[in-house]
């Protein structure tokens, strides 16, 4: 009598959740067998970048994404993203099912340099990206002489607070002491080696009175403090 009550319980439960046992095979199945083929890949967008082309990025990461079944869309991208040494912070924001906004900041890049053949940028830090030079990066300015990019920074910032308008181009450091200034007129600013901030100042004093910058010199040398000397140019 038990066992007829258990088979009755069992045919009438059958029926009533039928549909609802034939639908979970049905997914269970999809996912096994068509899970990874019919796996959307997001839609991307970048902003915030300024050096790194955002339609090659998104190629890249677009190839990556759905190669490995064990990582999500969003470890692939922020392992990509964490290799890039021009990305300083970077944030991923799931905007929908299939659709990723990717913030980029990269990091302050204050000029360029070569080394050994090989360019490089210099970040704030004076520290060396080892990146490909687009025409982006041509406003940089050029740090030229060994261990210019590790003061390639404090120059810059002496510039900043002598408050002087330079339209520099590159800067050359001198047997590792001083610093010359290149500007884009063709004058060049020769630097002492101590009292940067006060030459600069100097400097910035006598342009006021005699526009010696847009004059027609070559060269203002300003390695003896407190002086200037003026080396025109030959017509």
């Amino acid at each position: 009598m038990l066992i007829i009550l258990t088979l009755f319980i069992i045919y009438f439960s059958y029926f009533k959740y039928k549909g609802f046992i034939s639908e979970q095979f049905r997914l269970n199945k999809n996912r096994i067998l068509y899970g990874l083929k019919n796996k959307v890949k997001p839609n991307l967008i970048i902003f915030g970048n300024k050096y790194i082309d955002s339609n090659s990025l998104i190629y890249e990461l677009n190839k990556n994404l759905g190669l490995n079944e064990n990582k999500s869309d969003l470890y692939v991208i922020s392992n990509i993203l964490k290799n890039k040494k021009l990305i300083k912070t970077f944030t991923i924001t799931k905007k929908s099912n299939n659709f990723l906004e990717i913030k980029i900041k990269e990091k302050n890049i204050i000029g360029l340099i070569k080394i050994k053949n090989k360019d490089y940028l210099v970040d704030e830090f004076n520290n060396l990206i080892d990146i490909k030079i687009t025409p982006d990066l041509f406003h940089l300015p050029i740090f030229i002489g060994k261990n210019s990019n590790k003061n390639a920074n404090a120059i810059l910032k002496l510039i900043k607070e002598s408050n002087i308008n330079l339209n520099y181009i590159s800067f050359s450091l001198i047997n590792d002491r001083r610093w010359n200034i290149n500007l884009n007129n063709g004058v060049k600013i020769l630097l002492p080696e101590n009292k940067v901030l006060s030459t600069l100042k100097l400097l910035k004093k006598i342009n006021l009175e005699y526009d010696i910058l847009n004059g027609n010199f070559v060269e203002i040398d300003l390695r003896i403090n407190g002086k200037y000397f003026l080396k025109p140019k030959i017509n």
